[in-house]
């Protein structure tokens, strides 16, 4: 469809802005500067923006769930920093992705299909129609600790992002699952508990991301497995598993098969698989993440321009990053999203309060 030309002026609060007429994806969170930090908010001016139908919000509700659940077109949700109980039953939404510490529970409507949650706090309670069973759940925790929320577990496909080691038996809550995806966050991407996936008789496609440190060997026969993806693995594991699966049924697809030379240089850069998307950009942000670790190394913890000499380190990356985005243009949503994670990474290793960090990371990027 045809999207119409043209400018339409809204002020939401903060002072008239003007956007284009056929806006899709409306940013009302602090950075998009259309909404006031505190006062009223006149949610009439999305009538204004009939095209609209993804809105990102961060912070308390302020209106913005009755706003939404009002507007039929609103299919998409990005909400950051949430904080309390959620009831989006009354909302139209089939996309809903949260994120926030003191996020005690959300209520899901009835259309809803895919469900993204980073970072979610211990305890989260989840309601969704048919605990999930039409639910694509994507659980974004980093790190070993993943409890799938009980409002979910009938969720069919699934895909968690973790961090260097999982095991398996931490899906067991899963009753329905048939397409499952793991990345892994950190080196070295191991599996454990490998046979615990044969409680899940259903699943047909497992897809393993950076998981260098699989055993192939104790991976058990599942017997309705027809698709087996490997992103980022070693050669030596690639290798094996094609033996193995050669006759079928299990097709398997392996991208980004390393060396072992390869891994010994790059397997704790964080950056590493950017290079899977393109090999200048990949090697020109893994280059600049070495220079930040090194400038972070040589930091003396009891130096007294230390908090200057953190600062300008982790700028110093952010600036990089822009650089190299300027010239490859390739730093999307998925690529920010590493980028602040290994940017808060590097902070606490430096004892950096993760607001002061958000602070810098902020300031500093233009991608």
């Amino acid at each position: 469809m045809r999207q119409p030309v043209g400018g339409v002026e809204v002020d939401f609060g903060a002072g008239p802005r003007r956007l284009a007429a056929g806006t899709v994806v409306l940013d009302l969170t602090p950075a998009g500067g259309l909404v006031p930090a505190e006062g009223p908010i006149d949610w009439t001016q999305l009538d204004k923006l009939p095209h609209c139908r993804t809105v990102e919000w961060s912070g308390p509700d302020r209106g913005v769930v009755d706003a939404v659940a009002g507007r039929l077109g609103i299919r998409f949700l990005y909400w950051s920093d949430a904080v309390g109980d959620l009831d989006l039953r009354r909302t139209h939404l089939g996309t809903v992705r949260l994120n926030g510490a003191q996020l005690r529970s959300v209520r899901l409507p009835r259309l809803i299909e895919t469900v993204l949650l980073l970072r979610p706090p211990a305890g989260l309670q989840v309601e969704a129609p048919n605990e999930g069973r039409r639910v694509a759940l994507r659980l974004f925790q980093y790190g070993p600790d993943v409890v799938i929320p009980t409002g979910l577990r009938r969720a069919p496909e699934v895909w968690l992002w973790v961090g260097g080691e999982f095991s398996a038996a931490a899906l067991a809550a899963l009753s329905d699952l048939e397409h499952l995806t793991l990345t892994f966050d950190a080196p070295p991407g191991v599996l454990t508990d490998l046979s615990q996936l044969r409680q899940h008789p259903r699943m047909h496609t497992l897809q393993l991301d950076d998981a260098y440190g699989l055993d192939p060997a104790a991976l058990p026969e599942l017997p309705q497995l027809r698709h087996l993806v490997l992103n980022g693995t070693r050669r030596t594991i690639a290798t094996t598993l094609r033996q193995r699966f050669r006759r079928g049924p299990v097709e398997l697809s392996v991208n980004g098969a390393k060396s072992q030379a390869w891994l010994a240089a790059h397997m704790d850069n964080p950056f590493r698989d950017w290079v899977e998307d393109s090999k200048a950009f990949g090697q020109a942000a893994c280059k600049a993440y070495t220079r930040a670790w090194r400038a972070i190394e040589a930091i003396e913890p009891e130096a007294p321009d230390r908090l200057t000499a953190a600062e300008r380190a982790l700028r110093d990356l952010v600036a990089d990053l822009n650089t190299i985005d300027s010239e490859h243009g390739l730093i999307d949503t998925i690529y920010r999203e590493q980028a602040w994670d290994v940017f808060l990474d590097l902070a606490k290793r430096l004892h950096i309060p993760e607001p002061q960090a958000g602070e810098w990371f902020n300031e500093s990027r233009r991608f």
